[in-house]
């Protein structure tokens, strides 16, 4: 997926050590655009499968076997576009703070009056990178700033890891939607607004962002409004990928291919012993079989989540409470065992309604069907995909890339170029003569290379031809194709006020092919006569019923008597 989206669609993937980013076996400087061709690649997520996958720093093989019989791999986080938390729907945030990036959807709102905390690191890991949107460093992206709370996007740094003209030191925020909100000076800035008033941006319910580091003198509240609109632009084709990634999941869980390997489960009383790990493959328990308990690693001979290796716990449907994993020797603390998170996955795919997370120290949430209600006094490390988000409690959250090296049994098919043909035609006449009194018009669009099972819309735009001057007819169309090619039609209901600056002028279709409000495809040829048809130059003489009419009249008298 190329085009417009390539000019902002600037979110990277996770970086390593050194500072470059590896796509696909690939490296490249973090502070350079990734190449169209490599970034399209990598937006497409699932669709650019690979057996190779990424650690803090290296490429692994996974698995065992050779890499030619290895089966893909994937990544559901790939979804999140390097953020720690992705709300499709809306984020109300009031717990202790995001040590991270969250990208809503929706509408994002602060339950923390006196400016809810949005920093670097402070008692998480500092080792990873903030996304970029718009070629600008976001630690928050929504369509909307809702509500009379505030948010204090500082950017603070413990580590003392990260340069003060780093993206990390210099995030901020991007909203689509930025009508009503007004900026003004505080005092107190930090960063690059050292010594400087910083920025506040004020909502019309006096919600407020305090941009930290920004200074006020030279800002502007229109720089902080997206180049997308909505936010969902910035996840083309989600889904698409979000129904891939469920696939995937289950089909790793299918016995008969041996993709994962389930944990023998002992339970003795409140007692859980976990025993024969592999370290070539994913290790997956039930929730159900540890939940409240605490885990005995005696028997595990010394496991620990890997790249190649990671721990799914498999989260049933009906689930309504996340607790703590309580494995024993595992700490969540800084400069512990805190990074066994990004090998950790709970994998909530079965999973409706709203779950409850409370007590959850460590691993990545996928619960693309649930609300996530965090509600804790305990810190969790990880990200999360889910619905709508609410925080709440003095629980932290903190980033950590989710990095498990997962096969796919089902390997996705990737598809071909996306185009679109179109052929323009005018029902009842066999020339593509709209009469001055309007009608209909048909346009049939051929497609290609969509993803079955997946909607994407038609928006069709009227103009002149050849020149290609806009007439402001438009029409759209939803549809859900069943195969990857095949066609479908838009129709236009044109009035007779609507063509009579036309009459006697060809007009011209253009198609536009969209998913989830990203463009996928376009067919836009003034010259194209497939796509051109003619407005009538008169309004037709339609006869009536044959019929005749007579005047009798008698020479000599005025009164017709003979």
């Amino acid at each position: 997926m190329t085009g417009d989206v390539d000019r902002y669609f600037d979110l990277w993937p996770r970086g390593n050590s050194a500072g470059h980013n590896i796509i696909q076996g690939e490296v490249f400087d973090v502070g350079r655009r990734i190449p169209p061709a490599k970034q399209a690649r990598w937006k497409r997520g699932l669709s650019g499968l690979s057996v190779v996958a990424l650690t803090a720093g290296a490429l692994v093989v996974g698995g065992a076997q050779a890499a030619s019989a290895a089966p893909a791999t994937f990544n559901p986080f790939d979804a999140n576009n390097g953020f720690t938390i992705v709300s499709q729907g809306d984020a109300y945030l009031n717990n202790g703070e995001l040590e991270g990036s969250i990208a809503s959807l929706g509408s994002i709102s602060s339950g923390n009056q006196n400016g809810y905390p949005v920093v670097h690191q402070a008692a998480g890991e500092a080792d990873y990178t903030v996304p970029k949107v718009d070629g600008v460093p976001v630690r928050i992206l929504a369509d909307e700033f809702t509500g009379g709370g505030a948010f204090d996007v500082v950017n603070r740094d413990d580590s003392g890891t990260i340069s003060p003209n780093s993206p990390e030191a210099n995030a901020v925020v991007k909203l689509v939607d930025t009508d009503g909100l007004t900026g003004s000076a505080r005092g107190g800035g930090s960063g690059n607004a050292a010594g400087q008033d910083f920025l506040r941006i004020t909502n019309p319910a006096a919600g407020i962002i305090d941009l930290k580091t920004v200074p006020f003198a030279g800002s502007d509240v229109g720089d902080y409004r997206s180049d997308l609109s909505p936010v969902a632009a910035y996840f083309p084709g989600l889904d698409a990928q979000v129904t891939q990634t469920n696939t995937c999941l289950t089909s790793m869980y299918d016995p008969a291919l041996a993709l994962t390997n389930p944990v023998s489960v002992d339970d003795q009383g409140g007692l859980v012993f976990v025993e024969g790990f592999a370290a070539d493959r994913p290790n997956v328990i039930d929730y159900t079989d540890i939940a409240g308990k605490t885990v005995k690693l005696d028997r595990a001979g010394g496991y620990k989540p890997t790249a190649n290796a990671p721990l799914v716990i498999r989260v049933p449907a009906g689930t309504t409470d996340l607790g703590q994993l309580r494995f024993e020797g595992w700490s969540a603390q800084a400069g512990a065992q805190q990074s066994l998170a990004r090998y950790i996955l709970l994998d909530l795919s079965a999973v409706t309604g709203t779950v409850t997370v409370n007590g959850l120290e460590m691993g990545a949430i996928w619960a693309p069907n649930a609300n996530l209600n965090f509600n804790s006094g305990v810190t969790t490390n990880g990200q999360w995909f889910a619905k709508n988000v609410t925080t709440a409690g003095g629980g932290e959250i903190h980033h950590h890339t989710f990095l498990g090296n997962l096969p796919c049994g089902d390997t996705p098919v990737v598809p071909g170029e996306r185009t679109i043909g179109t052929t323009v035609s005018v029902p009842g006449s066999a020339d593509k003569v709209l009469p001055l009194t309007g009608g209909t018009v048909t346009d049939t669009v051929a497609y290609t290379g969509l993803t079955p099972g997946t909607a994407y819309t038609l928006s069709g735009d009227i103009r002149t031809a050849p020149a290609g001057t806009a007439t402001g007819i438009t029409a759209t169309a939803s549809f859900t194709p069943e195969n990857s090619s095949g066609t479908t039609a838009v129709t236009f209901t044109i009035t007779a006020d609507q063509v009579a600056e036309y009459a006697g002028q060809d007009l011209v279709v253009f198609e536009y092919l969209t998913l989830g409000g990203a463009p996928v495809a376009e067919h836009t040829d003034p010259t194209d006569t497939a796509q051109t048809f003619t407005v009538a130059d008169e309004v037709p003489v339609i006869p009536g019923e044959p019929k005749i009419g007579t005047t009798v009249s008698v020479h000599g008298s005025a009164t017709k008597v003979l």
